[in-house]
Order: C-alpha cells, then structure tokens, then sequence
C-alpha cells in the first residue's frame, strides 16, 4: 500500500511541475521552439497545453537545445 502511495505522489508532482512549465513554455518560451508560434492567439496555446504538460521533459529538451 505504501509503494502505490509513493507512486501516486510522484505522479502528482510530475503533473505540478508540468502544469508550471506549461504554462510558461505556451506563454514565452514556445517562441524559441518555433518562430511560427509569436503571433498565434491564446486560444490555440491553450489547446498544446495538455500535451505540453504531459510531455514537459522533452518540451524542456528541445527549448534548451534550440537556444
């Protein structure tokens, strides 16, 4: 019981730490990503929100690599 229980808390704190990196990545660090994304409306960095923030470690990746 005590292992599901980590379990469980490490994947609350991978979400938290994706929901905060995702939302700074749609917001300001996309840009670096792809060029393309400086003039698109808020509704359409909303919707790469859930996948940023599911895939926040290799988003993380690519922004460190393409500066």
């Amino acid at each position: 019981m005590q292992i599901a229980l980590i379990l469980v808390y490490i994947f609350y704190a991978y979400l938290v730490i994706g929901l905060i990196f995702g939302l700074w990545f749609v917001f300001k660090g996309v840009q670096k990503v792809d060029a393309g994304m400086k003039d698109i409306k808020w509704i359409l960095r909303f919707m790469i929100l859930p996948g940023t923030i599911a895939l926040w470690p290799i988003m993380l990746k690519k922004y460190l690599t393409s500066q």
